[in-house]
């Protein structure tokens, strides 16, 4: 079996803002049932987290630059790692994912390569 990463990009840096308590809810319900659905499975690696829109990138040359806003729609905003036996195996469990029920997100699923 395989690890699979799956790359959350895109979305609305204002969405939890802009969310009430009742979207907020039954949002993390969906991703409670789906992780704990891949658990079950023995799918889940790790659940992930989001992550925070801004930040900064750092180059080998020591060069640091802000994360900028029209570059969004690149941005990975979060992750999960999964298990499956191929990469269409992966895709198929990531259709599944509570994240398209976000605005404007696309999921990038990579394999995680074993070193060593």
């Amino acid at each position: 079996m395989n690890e699979y990463m799956l790359l959350y990009k895109g979305g609305d840096p204002d969405w939890m803002a802009n969310t009430s308590a009742e979207q907020m809810a039954a949002s993390m319900q969906k991703w409670g049932e789906w992780m704990a659905d891949l658990k079950q499975q023995g799918r889940l690696s790790s659940g992930g987290a989001p992550l925070d829109y801004s930040g900064k990138r750092l180059s080998a040359d020591g060069l640091v630059t802000e994360i900028l806003a029209r570059k969004f729609k690149e941005l990975v905003t979060g992750y999960s790692i999964i298990r499956a036996s191929t990469m269409d195996e992966a895709l198929n469990m990531a259709k599944d994912c509570p994240i398209f029920q976000y605005p404007n997100i696309v999921v990038e699923v990579r394999q995680v390569m074993e070193v060593g």
